[in-house]
């Protein structure tokens, strides 16, 4: 398991502009030259460790191309199936509902099967359960050497295999590639002992596998092995294997050799799904050995070896391997490369056998260079067509500075690009059709089992926002999927005796309702975030005919379930619901969720727009405004925000972002957005999934008024998920079971991604899908500033536009159109910017407005010199996500907190040496029980003067039962010390010591502000 790490240094430096230019009152429109591309050097994208690291799951690399993907062990190739820590317990298993071990999967996407039931579940099972299969693992590629010294001693074989003994591994490199998906390992083996005998064939063997899922040829998958330092004429053995082992819900195994004539090299293994007697995958594997000229490297067909066998899956009918005796030219190298043509009756019905034939032999005639250079030319196309966000920041400090603040937003700008390399190579564009463009995407892609590879609204409501903004056509494979499951939703409504449409809550092959995939009585909003999706590539598309034809009938299907679900309440214009779950999956079967109503509210209206769009007005039912208008949400009568459910109260745990998901994306109108942002945020779970504080990020940039607080939780949305070496992220801040509620999380978890790219498309810049403007409301946290960020390549009707946000400006460039670019488009810029309006932009021309900064609008306690510090940093372990930062965003909600009770400190840097009268300080729920400040011109604690020591801080908000229940924003427990006598100082040392109030955990106190007056 990986560990969180027990120190993180976070400092944030920023340049507060401290006056913003005046705009003339000239056009804020000019003609620019066309911004060049991105120059980023290549190794920048390029993940690589040199620790090899054989018993973490998260340390595995992956291979995908949005049809086939296959996860690879630290060895480089072949299977690895990781040992749970209790199965019966399910502790280190694969997460719900399968329970199942996690091993290096190979996954065609599609191939769901069909069993009884599954370890978990929501409701009772009564058979038809549908679940990925895996495929037989089609990675495999060793290499035998002996030890045969030519002097008559008996030979002693060893094969490079999956849990090679570690002892023989002198060096270790392995690389993932964000650019291009490339994953390369590269080691040297010394498998025997060495001798005095020159001629022993016992000295370092370099390895180096690439492997690949090839881009623009989707059922193409690639392994190749280079081995050096071998001896010549000495006699070395390659084996080419489909393991068995790897398959997992399958059946109608069959596995074999085919003809020298039909296909040389070649081996083949098949499997249907478990369930499914019509469909079939195809796993077609041909072999190239270089030289392969019979002068200079013999090559003959031999028995398998018997270390090969051992760690293959001999018994399985769907393992094969066929090995080859090479004799090593003088060079002491030799190369191979293995092509497989994988395809599946899902995509390729009926021709599924030939197609990953001819995908084979098409790739044997073409060889390995040609290949790869497709491959990498075809990534290069999408990242051109595509969008990308440079962090600017990051790429001006890189080259010349180490700071702990040019590192943080160095990782700020290898996850954005991690997220839409993550997002991109586990889903193909929905213009290609069956099984190929109407996949989707599962939680975790095509990476692993996780969540038994089924679709949740983790696609349409976390992955799909940005793919939209940035990659429609791609955007297109999540829409597809909903459109091919429609039929069975409009049955699934049946079933229930409602109208409309039902989509379950997972869907798999049928898209029928299941015991894992409920559709009644459960998340119904799932419907609303599907009918929302339509809606916004409507918007972004302006595209009538698709509308008419695919979304509209979605929309219309659910908002004709709402008209047939809501209760109306007699003598009253209100509607109800009953007995639903909303996001926050802690709370079941509830009435009036929150999230779950306003959705229905959303959907209505949006489809009365599109009908009013299509000029079918007259055919809309006359309820659709009337529920949408006067469907319930719940708010507290004294604070006005916003009730979860029906019955909720403020003792209640959350697990995720729920009601906070009214502001965005569903852009309803609430009566205290700023209250409910901050309650939900206090009320939310440390065990949550990893995608919640990037709605809180968004939700902050679009809300606040003072402070930075959007970057504490940009910074919390990405760095507690994040796991090395390949820059991954999980479900959970930790993958311990023991310590976050008993969960095994979903890895890689792509909706992380999705929700972490949202900030920068939809957050900072403030985009929001119109359908008469593209439209904007651009701000930044100071510690962005100056430099800011750029997205390029945002998308909306047929226009694409590179939006940079700097410290004080905005730039909107448009730089292409399609089919348009004689007609000028509309760029809104929203209302609380200096330029507010509608603006008219032709191709070529750069819009300059301003950009809105909340931390220049005065300090949330008057007089505050720490707020929004450029520096803060804390050496202490800490909870996961609980930064220091936190502890001078200007918002109560955030907070620093120690992992431990034992002292621990924070330094703050304001900047410049200025005069310091006293402290106030929030510690939330959890004040210390003492605490220091020392302060001086130095960081270092050499420089440091102790002005305040608290022996016995004072309770200021003590528990209250009869309180607890209350839903508001609770002020916390404050401390505050006016000094004697003014100091000049620069720094602010704040120590904390122990808690006062026992929350169950040994963590220490909580710093929610610290105000330096």
């Amino acid at each position: 398991m990986r560990p969180y790490p027990l120190r993180l240094v976070v400092s944030l430096t920023a340049v507060i502009v401290a006056a913003i230019p005046v705009f003339t009152s000239g056009s804020p429109i000019a003609t620019t030259a066309a911004p060049s591309p991105s120059s980023s050097s290549s190794d920048e994208w390029i993940f690589r460790t040199t620790t090899i690291n054989t018993t973490s799951f998260q340390a595995e690399p992956y291979v995908s191309n949005g049809y086939i993907g296959a996860r690879l062990p630290a060895e480089g190739m072949g299977l690895r199936i990781h040992p749970a820590i209790d199965y019966e317990d399910m502790n280190g298993t694969q997460g719900w509902p399968l329970f199942s071990l996690r091993q290096t999967a190979s996954i065609v996407a599609g191939f769901y099967g069909l069993q009884d039931k599954t370890r978990g579940t929501n409701f009772e099972q009564t058979g038809g359960e549908q679940v990925i299969s895996l495929l037989p693992t089609w990675t495999s590629l060793y290499l035998t050497v002996s030890s045969a010294s030519g002097s008559g001693t008996a030979n002693e074989s060893a094969t490079y295999r999956v849990d090679v003994d570690l002892e023989q591994i002198k060096s270790f490199s392995q690389s993932l590639s964000m650019r291009d998906g490339i994953v390369e390992t590269s080691v040297v083996w010394s498998p025997f002992k060495s001798t005095n005998n020159s001629s022993s064939n016992t000295g370092d063997i370099q390895l180096h596998y690439t492997i690949l899922a090839h881009r623009s040829r989707p059922s193409l998958g690639l392994v190749r092995l280079d081995v050096s330092g071998l001896t010549g004429g000495q006699q070395v053995v390659i084996t080419d294997a489909i393991d068995g082992s790897g398959a997992q819900r399958v059946e109608g195994e069959q596995a074999g050799k085919l003809n020298e004539t039909e296909l040389p090299y070649a081996i083949y293994s098949a499997v249907r799904p478990s369930g499914i007697t019509n469909v079939t995958a195809w796993e077609i594997s041909t072999l190239s050995i270089f030289p392969s000229d019979k002068k200079t490297a013999k090559v003959s067909a031999v028995d398998t070896p018997d270390s090969v066998g051992l760690h293959t899956d001999v018994n399985s009918s769907a393992t094969i391997a066929q090995s080859y005796s090479v004799t090593v030219p003088s060079t002491g190298k030799i190369s191979v490369f293995k092509a497989v043509g994988i395809a599946s009756s899902d995509a390729f019905e009926g021709i599924e056998r030939d197609t990953a034939l001819k995908t084979a032999k098409k790739a044997r005639q073409d060889g390995w260079v040609s290949l790869v250079s497709e491959h990498k030319a075809a990534w290069e196309t999408l990242w051109a067509d595509g969008g990308e966000i440079v962090i600017h920041g990051a790429e001006k400090r890189t080259s010349n500075s180490t700071s702990e603040s040019t590192s943080l937003l160095t990782k700020i700008q290898t996850t954005t690009r991690s997220s839409l390399f993550h997002l991109l190579t586990n889903v193909r564009s929905g213009l290609e059709g069956k099984g190929l463009g109407d996949n989707s995407i599962a939680p975790a892609g095509l990476t692993s089992d996780s969540y038994a590879g089924g679709i949740f609204w983790d696609a349409d409501t976390w992955m799909y926002p940005s793919l939209l903004s940035l990659f429609p056509d791609y955007a297109m494979s999540i829409n597809n999927y909903r459109t091919k499951n429609l039929g069975a939703a409009m049955e699934n409504a049946k079933q229930f005796n409602r109208s409309g449409l039902l989509y379950p809550w997972v869907a798999f092959r049928y898209g029928n309702c299941t015991g894992i995939g409920p559709c009644y009585d459960y998340e119904y909003h799932l419907n609303n975030d599907i009918a929302l999706a339509q809606w916004q590539y409507f918007l972004s598309t302006n595209n009538k005919t698709w509308l008419a034809d695919y979304g509209y009938p979605i929309m219309k299907a659910v908002s004709d379930f709402w008209g047939s679900q809501v209760i109306r309440q007699p003598g009253t214009p209100g509607f109800t619901t009953k007995n639903e779950t909303d996001p926050d999956e802690y709370a079941n079967f509830k009435d009036n969720a929150a999230f779950t109503n306003a959705g229905a509210s959303v959907t209505l209206r949006n489809s009365v727009e599109a009908a009013k769009i299509l000029g079918i007005s007259s055919l809309t039912p006359s309820n659709w405004s009337d529920i949408a208008d006067h469907i319930a949400i719940l708010y507290d009568n004294s604070s006005n925000i916003v009730l979860e459910y029906d019955g909720f109260n403020a003792s209640t745990p959350v697990k995720q972002a729920d009601v906070v998901l009214l502001i965005y994306p569903l852009e309803f109108h609430v009566k205290n957005p700023k209250g409910d942002l901050a309650f939900y945020a206090g009320a939310n779970s440390p065990n949550g999934p990893g995608m919640t504080y990037s709605i809180f990020s968004i939700d902050s940039a679009q809300l606040s008024y003072q402070g930075c607080e959007a970057f504490t939780y940009l910074v919390q949305s990405s760095e507690p998920y994040v796991r090395e070496p390949f820059h991954q992220f999980s479900e959970q801040m930790s993958d311990v079971y023991a310590d976050n509620g008993h969960t095994n999380p979903a890895y890689t978890f792509l909706t992380g991604n999705g929700g972490y790219l949202q900030i920068w498309t939809h957050g900072f810049t403030g985009y929001r899908p119109r359908l008469d403007c593209f439209y904007l409301d651009p701000t930044l946290p100071p510690q962005l500033a100056p430099e800011g960020f750029t997205v390029r390549g945002m998308k909306w009707q047929g226009s694409v536009f590179d939006v940079t946000v700097r410290g004080d400006k905005t730039t909107v460039t448009r730089r292409s159109g399609s089919g348009k670019s004689s007609k000028k488009a509309c760029v809104h810029i929203g209302d609380r910017n200096r330029k507010p309006g509608k603006y008219q932009l032709a191709v070529g021309q750069t819009l300059t407005v301003g950009t809105y900064r909340s931390d220049l609008n005065g300090t949330l306690v008057a007089g505050n010199k720490a707020q929004c510090a450029p520096s803060v940093i804390s050496k202490d372990p800490i909870l996961p996500g609980q930064y220091a930062l936190a502890a001078v965003d200007g918002s109560n909600a955030t907070y620093w907190r120690p992992s431990t009770r034992a002292p621990a400190s924070m330094t703050i840097d304001l900047g410049r040496t200025q005069t310091i009268k006293g402290f106030h300080f929030n510690f939330n729920h959890i004040p210390p029980v003492n605490y220091t400040v020392l302060v001086g011109g130095s960081s270092e604690d050499a420089g440091l003067k102790e002005v305040v020591k608290v022996d016995k801080v004072e309770i200021t908000a003590p528990y209250d039962a009869n309180d607890a229940h209350v839903v508001k924003v609770r002020l916390g427990n404050t401390s505050d010390v006016s000094l004697a006598e003014s100091v000049q100082a620069r720094f602010v040392k704040l120590v904390v010591e122990g808690v006062l109030t026992d929350d169950g955990s040994p963590a220490g106190a909580t710093v929610a502000e610290v105000v330096v007056f």
